[in-house]
């Protein structure tokens, strides 16, 4: 079922109503759904799709040559433009040394307005670090870059319309936004028999997924191995991970950058107040959901995954910390929510960035700012008890340390509201209370 895209797809059928011979990068991570969206646009127009693979440069070239001379069979039988696909085109280089070269004289000759091209790739370090450079005069060329990213909550929620919003957070917790990651959560099975057949079991078919991820990547794996341990004990600042690492500072900076190019880890910018002397800095961390939640609950316990029964394992190493996986995913879906009624003017004033902060006396999940300096901040509850007065009034305390009073307040919780607190809100004009089914 295809879903979402609905932009990308958009800047595709721009470029292709255009008049000219465009070329175009479409790159993201393996799995984030590059040759769906193809398969998508490409519908009832004209393509020839080559998918290249690592093999010598004669066999390369021979079997180009077949997609090739489709094209220009197309373009002798048909008069629309044609699409050329070129998929995972970074392995062209690898064993055909001169191919973008070729390629650039082969694409100068194609006549004015009937081909459209379309070059992907799921190697974002050498899209945006070294593509331009191997590519040659061919980059010169390049009319526009699609950067295809997981899915937002949304989007996710598509895929499961006969799912709950607390079991779609939930399943966002575990495994993101990747879409080949959702296509096997079935969601008429249990939380339990959906990671026993896809994750824990020896034959899951992502068992093994984050070795074999990394390693498309990256080199050295056990020393990304342990950072990403370390870093999914949520303890985010660099000097822990240099304490419990026992690496270089040097060295953790080179392979936190690595996993930070690949979208797999981020620098955590906490919002500046203006006491910025009351943040933490220097913190990192996970964004990738589905390797956060195996280098948190699953990798520290591999021992005993391979001993046990997979049921077992679950019952004593899953089971009980869902709602640690659920409440990170809150926070994280309660900000969609927010940056969607800012972009579409449902706030009071219009809003910059949302963010967290990360302060030295507390935490604040959702905190924004405006041009004209009001503040708004949010606090996101994922438990068993509603929200109540006490949590409004730790937020308020959290509050101090930015050196100002907050002018808006919006409060999520999962389990909605105690009658005080509702009440109150009720009764104030800049205190929104929202529960799940209003998201």
């Amino acid at each position: 079922m295809f879903v979402g895209r609905e932009k990308e797809l958009a800047q595709l059928e721009k470029q292709y109503r255009s008049g000219e011979n465009n070329m175009i990068v479409l790159y993201g991570r393996e799995g984030v759904g590059k040759t769906a969206l193809i398969r998508q646009f490409v519908k009832g127009k004209p393509c020839v799709y080559y998918q290249a693979r690592e093999w010598s440069e004669a066999e390369q070239s021979r079997y180009l040559s077949d997609k090739i001379r489709e094209l220009q069979e197309k373009l002798k039988s048909s008069t629309g433009k044609i699409c050329f696909v070129l998929d995972e085109f970074d392995l062209l280089k690898k064993g055909y040394k001169t191919f973008f070269q070729e390629f650039a004289e082969f694409a100068g000759m194609m006549p004015r307005g009937r081909v459209m091209f379309l070059f992907a790739s799921s190697s974002i370090q050498w899209v945006e670090n070294s593509m331009v450079e191997d590519m040659g005069e061919l980059a010169g060329r390049l009319d526009s870059f699609i950067k295809l990213k997981e899915f937002t909550f949304v989007e996710m929620v598509d895929r499961f319309p006969e799912c709950t919003t607390a079991e779609c957070i939930l399943i966002y917790g575990i495994l993101g936004g990747v879409p080949s990651y959702l296509e096997l959560w079935n969601p008429r099975e249990t939380v339990k028999k959906n990671l026993i057949r896809i994750m824990i079991s020896g034959t899951g078919v992502l068992h093994k997924e984050a070795g074999r991820f990394l390693k498309t990547s990256l080199r050295e794996l056990p020393y990304y191995n342990t950072i990403l341990s370390v870093l999914a004990e949520d303890e985010p600042k660099l000097n822990y991970l240099y304490n419990r690492t026992g690496f270089s500072r040097a060295k953790i900076s080179v392979y936190i950058k690595n996993l930070i190019q690949i979208d797999v880890a981020e620098k955590i910018f906490s919002y500046e107040p203006d006491k910025s002397d009351s943040i933490q800095k220097g913190l990192y961390g996970i964004t990738d959901s589905f390797l956060h939640f195996w280098y948190k609950l699953v990798y520290p316990h591999l021992s005993e995954l391979s001993l046990w029964e997979p049921e077992e394992f679950y019952a004593r190493y899953i089971k009980n910390r869902l709602d640690e996986v659920a409440s990170r995913a809150y926070i994280k879906v309660c900000r969609e929510f927010m940056e969607l009624m800012n972009r579409f003017g449902r706030l009071p004033v219009r809003f910059g960035n949302f963010g967290s902060l990360y302060g030295k006396s507390g935490f604040i999940p959702l905190i924004a700012g405006s041009e004209g300096g009001e503040m708004l901040v949010g606090n996101c509850l994922w438990g068993k008890k509603p929200m109540d007065m006490k949590d409004f009034e730790r937020l308020l305390k959290d509050i101090e340390q930015t050196g100002k009073d907050a002018d808006y307040y919006y409060l999520f919780s999962k389990e909605g509201f105690t009658s005080e607190l509702a009440a109150m809100a009720e009764n104030m004009d800049n205190i929104q209370c929202i529960d799940l089914e209003q998201m």
